[in-house]
């Protein structure tokens, strides 16, 4: 028994330490491959008073960006139109190259998008609010972000598409 045991736990040790990298999850960095099922949703609100922001990265180039006051900015199925801002939403159209999309969807995972969920500080501020859903490559992640490099890049991001949509042709 005493030699079985000699056996036994250097091997058990030996397992434990090879399946350590199961253990602890790094954030999850990979390259892009193109997909029609690839889709981020952003969600942005600078304050409680600035214009809501929604953009939606989906089908390979297609770029629907919002703006506006309304709730519907965020819930395409608001119904409270007596609200003063009900009608205060735009809505701008891209179609990008394939490249210049998986480069931005490429962007936001090196960014951090896929990183283990944030825990905030208890004096994190509630502004920005920015959230985000995204499916990149069969990764799935739907969480609120506060960790700042994801959102400098979301924040370039959607500049780039609000000026973008301001451009006269």
């Amino acid at each position: 028994m005493n030699r079985l045991a000699w056996i036994l736990v250097p091997a058990l040790c030996l397992a434990c330490v090879a399946c350590g990298p199961y253990w602890y999850r790094h954030p999850e960095l990979f390259t892009v491959a193109s997909s029609h099922l690839n889709y981020v949703q952003i969600y942005c609100q600078a304050s409680e008073n600035a214009p809501r922001q929604r953009c939606d990265l989906r089908d390979n180039g297609q770029v629907i960006f919002r703006e506006g006051r309304s709730v519907s900015v965020g819930d395409d199925f608001n119904i409270e139109y007596k609200d003063r801002h009900f009608t205060d939403d735009r809505t701008t159209y891209f179609n990008m190259d394939l490249t210049l999309f998986n480069a931005s969807l490429q962007a936001l995972v090196d960014a951090g998008l896929f990183m283990e969920e944030e825990k905030p500080e208890d004096d994190t501020p509630v502004y920005p609010k920015i959230l985000v859903k995204a499916n990149i490559n069969h990764h799935v992640i739907d969480k609120f972000t506060f960790h700042e490099p994801l959102v400098a890049e979301i924040r370039a991001q959607l500049f780039q598409y609000r000026m973008a949509g301001r451009r006269i042709e």
